[in-house]
Order: C-alpha cells, then structure tokens, then sequence
C-alpha cells in the first residue's frame, strides 16, 4: 500500500488506523511518501513502531485512529 502525507506532526507521518489494518490483513508494506522522500514500514513495523495515538471524530461518521511513526525516509543507493 502507498499514502503521501501533505505534512509531518512532531516529526511524525500519521496514517489512519484502517490503512494500517487493511495493509496487515494483505502483509503488505506500507510506503509513505513527503516531499520525494519514502519511507517503507514492514508489517512488524506498522505494529511496532507505533510512536502516538490520536482519536479523530469524522464528519461522516466514521470515526479513525491516526498512528504517528517517526519519520526515517529509505536510504536510496546512487
């Protein structure tokens, strides 16, 4: 699975709680994308590395958890 995140929270990239189920449930990874840059969570990672927690309430009605992770972009070899 892949997001792009428009901004970073406290050096965090946020993704909504039912992103990071439905990519466990596949045993995907997850990519992020910022500003060019990716950073790549493993499924381990996506359960591991939580940093924060945030409730949300939506306008239509479905309510979300944003799980903040540290924001530590892939190395990319030239």
């Amino acid at each position: 699975m892949r997001k792009t995140v428009k901004k970073l929270y406290m050096g965090r990239a946020e993704i909504r709680d039912y992103d990071v189920k439905e990519c466990l449930q596949k045993g995907e990874n997850f990519k992020i994308e910022f500003q060019n840059d990716v950073m790549t969570l493993t499924p381990e990672d996506l359960i591991t590395k939580i940093e924060s927690k945030s409730p949300q309430k939506s306008n239509f009605g479905k309510n979300y958890v944003l799980f903040g992770y540290n924001w530590n972009p892939d190395e990319i070899e030239l």
